[in-house]
């Protein structure tokens, strides 16, 4: 086994792949949080996606000196992975220090997740195929001290692009985007879901079965503020002309309310949370723009994008626990 100055081939395995699943974790994790806790599942990402950068030399090195081993497929597929690898952990820090959003729907932070999803099957491949997989045996005091220091170059990194940053970002990693102006907040949908076009005079809305007029609440909303943090890498907070859940549902003894899309999206809430649980109908005093969920949307403080379900048509009392669902809708 050939030793570089620091780790073996193995050891710089076994420090990637450990690097690479709590870089994957913690990235699925941060999405679906938006409490101010989450700004430690952000951070453990950042550090862990930048060892993984840090690492990248003592790997490229091994790799060069045992490339020419490799049958030519291999040796293919092992420099695709590396170049996806980089590849993503570039586009996390363009989106981190805002140098660059993407294109469209299509954000640097999307393209980052994107991206894990071609590299997660290649690094399993990869560390299955090799000889002599790696293991836990491997971690000894040399790959404590070569992994303590990938960490600690992550670290000063990441102090490094914080400076840059300033306070533009929230706990989650995203981006401040139009606050207080509803024109210039961004329409995303997620995944495969489709603005409706439905006259708003022909808008159906039933709340615990009982048909609630638009006009209704119209006449019951009150300004309530709440930031709309986008799993798309922004957030924007707004002044939401709303109307709590609780004062439209009435008495109920089901432990989870249902809010159903036109579309036929849907997520599910615990009951007690009705009071911090809002319809809303406009912005600064204006109605929702379409794209936007108009004429009538989910607000959902302390919540992600996701969970502001849009188009809203029905809000249903039901028996199944709030937690027996999709952690992110495959909708």
């Amino acid at each position: 086994m050939k030793r570089g100055p620091w780790l073996t081939a193995r050891q710089v395995d076994v420090l990637l792949a450990a690097a690479a699943i709590v870089a994957v974790g913690t990235g699925l994790a941060s999405w679906a949080v938006g409490t101010g806790w989450g700004r430690w599942l952000t951070v453990t990402h950042a550090l862990a996606g930048l060892s993984l950068l840090a690492l990248a030399p003592a790997k490229l090195r091994g790799s060069v000196r045992t490339g020419l081993k490799r049958r030519r497929a291999s040796r293919w597929l092992s420099m695709l992975l590396g170049a996806l690898v980089v590849a993503t952990v570039v586009l996390g820090v363009l989106h981190a220090t805002g140098l660059w959003h993407g294109v469209g729907y299509w954000s640097a932070l999307w393209t980052h997740v994107l991206l894990v999803a071609f590299v997660a099957p290649l690094l399993v491949w990869h560390i299955v195929s090799r000889p002599g997989r790696p293991g836990i045996a491997d971690l000894d005091r040399r790959a404590f001290i070569g992994g303590s220091i990938a960490l600690a170059a992550a670290g000063a990194a990441y102090w490094i692009q914080q400076l840059v940053v300033g306070d533009n970002r929230r706990f989650t990693g995203s981006h401040e985007i139009a606050s207080f102006t509803p024109a210039e907040m961004p329409t995303t949908m997620w995944l495969n879901d489709r603005t409706p076009r439905v006259a708003v005079s022909d808008w159906e809305l039933t709340v615990a079965g009982q048909p609630v007029k638009l006009e209704t609440l119209y006449d019951q909303a009150a300004p309530v503020q709440a930031d709309l943090d986008c799993t798309g890498g922004w957030w924007s907070r707004q002044s939401w002309d709303a109307v709590p859940l609780a004062e439209l549902l009435g008495d109920t003894d089901a432990p989870t309310l249902e809010v159903t899309s036109l579309t036929g999206y849907s997520r599910l809430f615990p009951a007690r949370d009705a009071a911090n649980l809002y319809l809303a109908v406009g912005y600064g005093g204006e109605p929702l723009r379409r794209g936007h969920g108009a004429p009538v949307r989910l607000i959902a403080p302390g919540r992600r994008g996701f969970w502001w379900v849009k188009w809203v048509t029905r809000v249903d009392p039901v028996g199944r626990p709030w937690w027996l669902q999709l952690p992110f809708p495959a909708e």
